[in-house]
């Protein structure tokens, strides 16, 4: 038996929920897939896995063997990784998942710096507002933003950033400027964003000192960020968005902040990747190089 092997394909599994979808994240074919596990199985002298036809789910034991497995395997990563990248540049694929509007407005522009300063390193970026599977679909890591979830990922927070409520400067030509967050809600559309993988609205948030306004009666809303953004730059209303990713546009222009004396919340934009999986050194690359970056940016 390769013991090492057994285990990856015992941990693999267990990450996929099913014995195909980690055959094919190995490279097995599905019969040394289930041979693997059985031969752990058998040295081991414990049932790990409970099998039905529609599902895979851990016993007792298989549920502790994996805790522990994960701290090993997630070391023996790591070396292989410092070993590999000993005297070397950081080199190899990087699969990231983005939230749109920072990947069109934000990282897609600035990639270019990246090039030049990693330009060994082969980078696939999966653009989605909707939360995706990083073991099933090979990611490395994702950058979201809002609150971490209390799940099985580690979150680094690389960016605070505060909601700014904007649109056009055709729509206001047209409509005029509300001077208050009452006037706002009575006399002009809302623009929103609705949560892509919940359907959740997200209300458009006001506070000035001691007062809180909420509102949430919106005319048009998306669940894709760069389409509200969109939707926005086209004169349909008015709207609250991440100021980190439409700064270009107010700067230039495109879009002008309404009722600038009143602020949106803040929210983290945070980095994640799977707790029983080390960061390698493409990923730290990256992370270090955009941190560098917005602060840079968001400093002018």
């Amino acid at each position: 038996m390769d013991h090492l092997l057994s285990i990856r394909v015992f941990q693999r599994i267990v990450e996929t929920g099913s014995f195909t979808q980690a055959s094919t994240h190995l490279g097995l074919p599905r019969s040394t897939v289930s041979k693997a596990l059985l031969d752990l199985e058998a040295h081991l002298g414990s049932r790990l896995l409970q099998r039905t036809t529609r599902s895979v789910t851990l016993t007792v034991e298989g549920a502790e063997y994996y805790r522990r497995m994960a701290r090993v395997t997630a070391s023996l990563d790591e070396a292989d990784e410092a070993l590999r990248g000993m005297g070397t540049a950081a080199t190899g694929r990087l699969r990231i998942d983005v939230y749109s509007s920072f990947a069109h407005h934000v990282l897609i522009p600035a990639l270019q710096y990246f090039r030049a300063e990693f330009p060994e390193v082969q980078l696939a970026i999966g653009i989605s507002d909707r939360p995706v599977n990083l073991v099933e679909e090979g990611v490395d890591c994702v950058i979201r933003a809002g609150e971490l979830p209390d799940s099985s990922m580690v979150g680094k927070t690389i960016y605070k950033d505060r909601y700014v409520t904007c649109a056009s400067p055709g729509y206001l030509q047209r409509h005029g400027t509300p001077q208050t967050p009452e006037e706002l809600r009575q006399h002009h559309p809302l623009v929103g964003y609705f949560g892509a993988a919940t359907s959740e609205v997200w209300p458009l948030s006001l506070r000035n000192k001691g007062s809180h306004h909420q509102l949430s009666c919106f005319a048009l809303y998306s669940n894709d960020s760069a389409g509200q953004i969109a939707m926005l730059a086209a004169g349909l209303g008015i709207g609250q968005t991440h100021r980190l990713v439409v700064e270009p546009m107010l700067q230039s222009g495109a879009l002008v902040e309404v009722l600038p004396d009143w602020n949106g919340h803040t929210l983290p934009i945070s980095l994640m990747y799977p707790s029983a999986k080390r960061m390698n050194a493409r990923a730290k690359g990256f992370v270090e190089w955009l941190g560098r970056y917005l602060k840079r940016e968001m400093n002018r």
